[in-house]
């Protein structure tokens, strides 16, 4: 027998089953997430520190220099730093005021067993709370505070909105690191250190924001050389402004004329430039020596402000993906941004510009089709103020338009309907590869067709989704509210619109895409479970995995158990009947195995007729229990065969840390047991 571990990312089952995760506090003190924290920390301008459930300090930022003076000088009179953990029972989180009335909030996160708090620290809220507090230091007779010290007093409603920023970020990069699939995960992360108020935040600050671009990237993809240009109008050059890795210095002199057929070229197609011999590009430069140049454009408003370059480094197909998605990501915020102003300074309709933003911000979790395509749809209709609408998406294997989500549509419409392109309206928009914006259907010579009677208007907007080089689907949107027609600047503002949604699509349909092809490449193509390949997989995780088991064991003192299972006879009934009935057999076995087991059990065929199983945080009395009750199933399923050859299995069971102190120990034991039950003639149960 060969051996199996069990590693982050066991599919479904794990992700039902948040106890199987990391434990947050093993997770937010990695290295990775502290670089992170102290980057929040220094956009914020907060000190930001972790507690886990008893109060007890596990990570910290730079200290803010209020509460070093408190914490050195007045601990033992303002009961430091105990007061400003008053909130830590809190479910929610809480904005409050420790006993020197410095301002602070609580963020409880939490799953079932694992709590952790974010306490964040800045100074006083108000003038008020700077008298109390030295009042009270006079009273007590303490130190006063140094008068160099320098405060601002943002107010309570200041703290609160970094709160919720700070809560919103941390929460979505914790989403965004369960996720199971590698490629989106690294995108996801990537994403939602990029909303809208991060992009508004760092916005005072370009360069500050060109940095955080480098290290997001940097602590998505792993030690990364890259620099971010910025176009300098004065001299028509992109300047290196900052950089990272191994060059970080010589890449800092750097720089590309505006005017350079480089740029032209990215300007004209909005593509990427990658060089495998960029010497001509980088002639007289400290970079001269580099074998490779990847350069991202960042188009604004049909401009390049700037260029993400990733130095000395062959990107994979599947980083070039991410890349280009989180480029896209950061063009559509900074034209948000751009947006966001705009409107500010315009006084333009709220109603109009929000459900955009909405949407961006929601773009970054947005990985289900059916969910993200009634969204979008929901979203466009709000802006135009419109009551009909429906969104298809192009289907590559049948080459037809599909409905995905349809809104007050008649009851001829229906979900999943195709439609054959070139037919109808919508199918005759996608093959001109041109939107359209009618006012009068009957009147239009493009379309010249009756008004049907469930339209209360005759205008109407067929809007295409592009992703990059192909359109991927239609928007339709009519009757508008108050009964006025669609106009050009509706279908301006509903193609700005879609360029954002069309990331989200890309994205959800890569996601898909990748699901599908990793199920096949994981899956027995007989039986439909996993395959060995899936286990040998996991092998290149044993290490870590054993100790993460170990960890998690020491903390939830939760043991788990493994099965092998093996057929009596099988090689004498494939002899007997061949093997187009061994196949069926086999087939109707890994069906009964998946139908008994838990939901948060996994199986696995491990090749010929022999399956094992692992049984998360099961004791070797459930566990026996489970293997008993799935041995009785598979004979009951074995004599409803009426099988000429009667067949029985037998197998083996072993638990953790019972019957071993690692990984490989276990699966020993279990294939001794499975050895054991053989050697006594079979068709038993065996454990240690």
């Amino acid at each position: 027998m060969s051996s199996i571990d069990r590693n982050d990312s066991f599919d479904a089952s794990d992700a039902d089953d948040d106890r199987d995760e990391m434990p947050l506090e093993e997770l937010l003190t990695s290295s990775g997430w502290a670089e992170y924290l102290r980057s929040l920390s220094e956009v914020v301008r907060f000190e930001l520190s972790l507690y886990d459930s008893y109060g007890d300090l596990l990570f910290n930022t730079n200290e803010k220099p209020l509460c070093n003076f408190v914490r050195t000088k007045c601990s033992h009179s303002m009961d430091c730093p105990n007061s400003c953990l008053k909130g830590m029972g809190m479910s929610e989180p809480a904005v409050i005021k420790c006993n020197a009335k410095i301002s602070c909030f609580v963020i409880p996160l939490e799953r079932p067993g694992d709590k952790i708090y974010i306490i964040g620290r800045d100074s006083f809220a108000e003038y008020e709370d700077m008298l109390d507090f030295l009042r009270v230091m006079k009273e007590k007779k303490a130190p006063e505070i140094p008068v160099s010290m320098p405060f601002e007093f943002q107010g309570e409603e200041h703290t609160k909105l970094i709160m919720q920023y700070v809560s919103l970020t941390v929460i979505r990069l914790l989403k965004s690191h369960e996720k199971k699939y590698k490629l989106e995960e690294k995108l996801l992360r990537m994403t939602s250190l990029f909303d809208g108020q991060t992009i508004k935040t760092l916005s005072r600050n370009p360069e500050l924001m060109y940095r955080y671009i480098l290290d997001t990237i940097e602590f998505v993809m792993g030690q990364t050389s890259s620099m971010f240009l910025s176009l300098d109008r004065d001299q028509s050059v992109y300047r290196t402004v900052c950089s990272t890795g191994r060059y970080q210095d010589s890449a800092m002199d750097y720089q590309i004329s505006s005017d350079n057929p480089v740029i032209n070229e990215m300007m004209s197609t909005g593509s990427v430039f990658v060089s495998d011999n960029p010497a001509a590009l980088i002639s007289g430069s400290a970079l001269k020596d580099i074998n490779s140049l990847c350069l991202f454009p960042l188009l604004v408003n049909n401009s390049i402000e700037g260029l993400i370059g990733i130095i000395d480094r062959t990107l994979s197909r599947e980083d070039m993906k991410i890349m280009n998605a989180f480029r896209d990501y950061i063009q559509i915020n900074l034209e948000n941004q751009g947006l966001r102003v705009s409107a500010l300074e315009k006084k333009q309709p709220e109603k109009i510009m929000k459900p955009a933003f909405e949407m961006t911000e929601k773009i970054h979790s947005a990985v289900d089709m059916d969910m993200l395509s009634i969204e979008l749809l929901e979203k466009s209709m709000e802006m135009l103020n419109a009551e009909k609408g429906s969104l298809m998406l192009f289907d590559d294997e049948t080459s037809e338009l599909v409905v995905e989500a349809h809104k007050g549509m008649s009851s001829v419409i229906k979900e999943k309907m195709r439609i054959r392109i070139g037919e109808g309206i919508a199918g005759k928009v996608f093959d001109s590869g041109g939107s359209l914006v009618v006012e009068d259907i009957e009147s239009d010579p493009r379309v010249r067709q009756e008004n049907r009677p469930h339209y209360r208007t005759k205008s109407f907007l067929s809007v295409l989704i592009k992703l990059q080089d192909r359109v991927a689907g239609v928007i339709n949107i009519s009757d508008k509210i108050e009964g006025e027609s669609f106009n050009d600047r509706d279908l301006a503002l509903i193609q700005s619109f879609i360029s954002s949604v069309s990331i989200a699509i890309e994205r959800s349909l890569l996601y898909k895409k990748t699901e599908h092809l990793k199920k096949l490449s994981i899956t027995d193509p007989l039986t439909g479970i996993y395959n060995r390949r899936y286990l040998n997989k996991r092998l290149r995780y044993l290490n870590k995995r054993l100790s993460e088991e170990i960890t998690r064991y020491n903390r939830y003192k939760h043991p788990f158990s493994f099965m092998m299972l093996d057929m009596d006879k099988f090689k004498e009934y494939n002899d007997t009947f061949g093997h187009i009935a061994g196949d069926n057999l086999i087939k109707a076995l890994a069906h009964k195995i998946a139908k008994t087991l838990r939901g948060i059990d996994i199986a696995a065929r491990f090749g010929g007729d022999e399956f094992v199983a692992i049984f998360p945080q099961t004791p070797k009395v459930d566990a026996i229990l489970i293997t008993n009750r799935l041995k009785e199933k598979i004979d009951e399923a074995l004599k409803e065969q009426s099988l000429e050859m009667p067949l029985s299995v037998s197998m083996g069971l072993a638990t953790y840390p019972d019957d071993a102190s690692s990984i490989m120990e276990l699966i020993e034991k279990t294939d001794q047991a499975l050895y054991l039950a053989k050697k006594k003639g079979g068709n038993r149960v065996e454990w240690f």
